[in-house]
């Protein structure tokens, strides 16, 4: 019911001496937050979950013409790893030199014998020379011509690599070595090729691959040539070579263009070449160029369907809120205002809510006991703020876990042309790892040809140095006859000990255990001996992050020799998808497929050669929630929003039950306390806010409970602490007669004449005497009051002592007067 308006202002003035704090605090705070947050998510539930994405609203043609995701990740992948092949490439001869400086071959005197030596023991190499640079001449050459005239005016101080554009062929890389000893002033120079790593360009997408200098000069280029009048595209290549020459990688995307039907972007990613073995940057970049086909999707928008529920949640939520919390707390707030003012004319309004129920039932009693009227009846509580709390967040993390369970659950679909590419990239990490333990084991031999005629403790600083400078062995061991090591550098070998296979070739040595021992092995010549490098396998899985996904390495047995994640070694495949696949790839056949989950391909090593003893097969599984699709992007957003909603429903109860049910109730228990008749115990508010003002009424009753009600009407702050107990004295009144130590003796009324007092104060709704009668103190003993004859003939003073002096008796006579004013 409503409250009519008092025309007493008192509720108004004691509202303004009770302070309340503004924001977080509040008992409608809590509601009124959720709800705008609950706003927000559906507002990004509507907007995000869509296939068309949120730059459709702004842009009709934003979403038709992006290019995916997916697609940029892939050319990035792909460009870095070629990247890394073409650094290892262009520094295979900086290794191969640093090991054969340890090897002594450099200390004869006869350069044309030193470069017959070094062309013998690496064929790969096209020409070498020892050049003086300071005469410009060339004092011995070997092989190919060697273009020395790129060096001219670079200072050569350590160990440098230049690269050199050929018309029509493949790009030369310079190694230039200072010489040392009795050649000091003069460089070796070795030119060899960059080795083919670009494998097979894509023609339908036109594509292009550039080797570009730190200057922006294109060194060397592979595909379809990109015409001039393409001013896009150009400007595309031309921010990608100045981005990879300050050593940055990334992807660039142009403007699609073409047909309605079919539309075309360019995407342009880079990567600088740099080697970890020579320490930095090699001044090549490596930008490509493809022109990706737009696939237009639909413009789906199913996140309109749950945010609309979420709103109508949020509605329904505050408005049950409001309704069954705040406005009846505010509601007692206003009535507990009312009766601590000293206005008892109207009831308390009742509430069905249990925990305000208690408070107003408690003040409705305290207004009865002070206007001494019978208390109303008192509503019965059927409902708790605390389970209707609990109904609005359980409401709010149903429509979490439907959402999760739906949108955050459904998969996307994959097109065969993305299937097709990454069945590419397996490839390509596949023929990556192929030509890493051939070129290991190329190593291996150089290292033979170079020891010819050494003792193997000649040999300790070739081993060290081919360990050390490569790190795609782990161990690079001699070992007799027997296959004992004889003499080791790098890690301990991890091969048991036992005779080695005849010649030389790749070997598995073991299929179960703690670690694959994988290793190369060769003669060396003039000896019973043989050199052994065992491979680092978590080098090997290295080598396979183009792929992308988790990509593995599997014997014949289908048992895992290396992975990109975490594993097991020899751990046997379970799922029946990649088991069928890998049996496909080992009999040559395409083996790719789409699972509900995943993208599926394998590739086997090699048909042919060395590598093909192994009988090991790359298999990828790539996981379709990782892809960048727009059904993807609506999965994620979903989750988000789940998660968000689950947050803020949390936020929701925990609030309201440590700000508002909890501090309710504690106050509810104090006030059932004080209606009971128990008016010892002081109460404190704990917060400014609603609740704190009805702790500070409950407190103003309790006063005027325990001492009247003239202590309605205004906020009394009692001293000392909480815990506290009030306790109320009664008066002392002295009376005439001898003293001790010139103080006065007090004495106690009769209790007739003590409550008389009180009965008549009582009578007039005062707890003591009027304002108006109080007594004054006088101001001093001279001023005596005058009594009536009926006062004078009750009192008789007593006949004077005689021996008194004239300062005693004015001190007795004042403690008369006190005890005949009853002060």
């Amino acid at each position: 019911m409503n409250r009519p308006k008092q025309s007493d202002d008192r509720a108004a003035r004691l509202r303004e001496q009770i302070p309340e704090a503004g924001f977080p605090r509040g008992a409608g705070v809590a509601s009124a937050t959720t709800f705008v947050l609950l706003v927000l998510v559906a507002a990004f539930t509507a907007v995000y979950l869509s296939t068309a994405g949120p730059l459709s609203l702004i842009h009709a043609n934003a979403a038709a013409d992006a290019v995916s995701d997916q697609v940029t990740a892939d050319q990035q992948r792909a460009t870095v790893g070629l990247a890394q092949s073409v650094a290892t490439s262009a520094a295979s001869v900086a290794e191969d030199l640093q090991v054969a400086g340890s090897s002594g071959v450099f200390d004869g005197a006869d350069d044309a014998a030193l470069l017959t030596r070094l062309g013998e023991t690496y064929p790969d190499w096209r020409g070498t020379v020892v050049y003086d640079p300071d005469k410009h001449k060339v004092l011995a050459a070997h092989g190919e011509p060697v273009p020395v005239e790129t060096l001219r005016g670079v200072a050569v101080a350590r160990l440098t690599l230049r690269p050199v554009a050929r018309p029509g062929d493949a790009p030369l890389v310079l190694t230039a070595l200072p010489l040392t000893g009795a050649r000091t002033g003069r460089l070796l120079v070795v030119s060899a090729a960059l080795r083919e790593t670009t494998g097979d360009l894509d023609k339908e997408a036109r594509q292009q691959v550039r080797l570009v200098t730190t200057d922006g000069a294109v060194l060397h280029s592979l595909g379809t040539t990109v015409p001039k009048q393409d001013t896009g595209a150009q400007d595309l290549l031309t921010r990608a070579a100045m981005a990879a020459a300050a050593g940055q990688s990334g992807v660039l995307t142009g403007d699609a263009a073409g047909d309605p039907g079919r539309r075309v972007a360019p995407v342009v990613s880079y990567a600088p070449v740099a080697s970890r073995e020579i320490g930095g940057s090699l001044g090549l970049s490596v930008v490509s160029l493809s022109r990706v086909p737009i696939e237009p999707v639909a413009a789906r928008w199913p996140g309109l369907i749950p945010a609309a529920a979420l709103l109508g949640l949020a509605l329904a939520g505050f408005g049950l809120l409001r309704r069954a919390v705040v406005a009846p707390i505010r509601r007692v707030r206003a009535d507990a205002l009312t009766i601590a003012a000293g206005l008892h004319t109207e009831p308390v309004r009742q509430s069905r809510i249990r925990e305000v129920n208690r408070l107003t039932a408690a003040f409705e009693r305290y207004r009865s006991k002070l206007h001494r009227r019978k208390p109303t009846a008192s509503a019965k509580p059927f409902l708790s703020a605390q389970f209707v709390v609990a109904v609005v967040t359980l409401g709010l993390l149903g429509w979490s876990g439907a959402v999760a369970a739906t949108l955050g659950r459904q998969h996307a679909e994959v097109s065969p042309a993305m299937l097709s590419e990454q069945g590419v990239r397996v490839a390509h990490s596949a023929d990556t790892l192929r030509r890493s333990l051939v070129e290991g084991l190329s190593d291996l031999r150089s290292l033979a040809r170079l020891a010819a005629g050494k003792q193997p403790d000649q040999l300790r600083g070739m081993l060290g140095r081919l360990a050390d400078g490569d790190s795609r062995f782990r161990s690079v061991y001699i070992a007799d006859g027997q296959g004992a090591v004889v003499l080791q550098a790098g890690r301990e070998s991890l091969r048991d000990p036992g005779k080695l296979p005849a010649g030389e070739g790749l070997h598995q040595h073991n299929t179960s255990g703690r670690v694959p021992v994988v290793y190369a092995f060769t003669p060396l010549p003039g000896s019973a001996n043989t050199l052994v490098g065992e491979y680092d396998v978590p080098r090997m899985a290295e080598l396979l992050g183009s792929a992308g996904g988790r990509v593995r390495v599997v014997d014949e047995g289908k048992r895992t020799i290396a992975d990109t994640e975490g594993y097991l070694a020899f751990a046997a495949l379970t799922d029946p998808t990649l088991i069928k696949n890998v049996d496909a790839a080992q009999s040559g056949k395409n083996a790719r497929e789409t699972t509900s989950a995943s993208l599926v391909a394998a590739q086997r090593l090699a048909a042919e050669g060395t590598t093909a003893s192994l009988k090991w097969v790359v298999v990828a599984e790539q996981p379709i929630g990782s892809l960048g699709l727009a059904d993807n992007t609506v999965r994620a957003g979903a989750r988000v929003a789940a998660l968000l909603v689950a947050v803020v429903a949390l936020l929701l109860f925990g609030w309201h039950l440590l700000i508002v049910v909890r501090p309710l109730r504690r106050v509810g228990d104090e006030a059932v306390r004080i209606a009971g008749g128990d008016t010892g115990a002081v109460v404190y508010p704990q917060r400014h806010d609603e609740i704190g003002t009805i702790a500070s009424c409950v407190e103003i009753c309790r006063q005027a409970l325990a001492e009247g009600k003239d202590r309605l009407g205004e906020v009394r702050r009692p001293a000392g602490a909480a815990t506290d107990k009030t306790e109320l004295f009664q008066r002392l009144h002295r009376e005439p007669g001898p003293r001790r130590a010139g103080k006065p003796r007090p004495r106690e009324e009769p209790a007739a004449a003590r409550k008389a007092p009180r009965a008549e104060h009582r009578d007039r709704g005062e707890s003591g005497p009027p304002r108006d009668e109080r007594r004054r103190e006088p101001a001093g003993p001279q001023r005596r009051p005058s009594q009536t004859p009926a006062a004078q003939s009750r009192t008789q003073k007593p006949p004077p002592a005689p021996a008194r002096t004239a300062e005693e008796q004015a001190r007795r006579d004042y403690l008369r007067w006190l005890d005949e004013a009853g002060v």
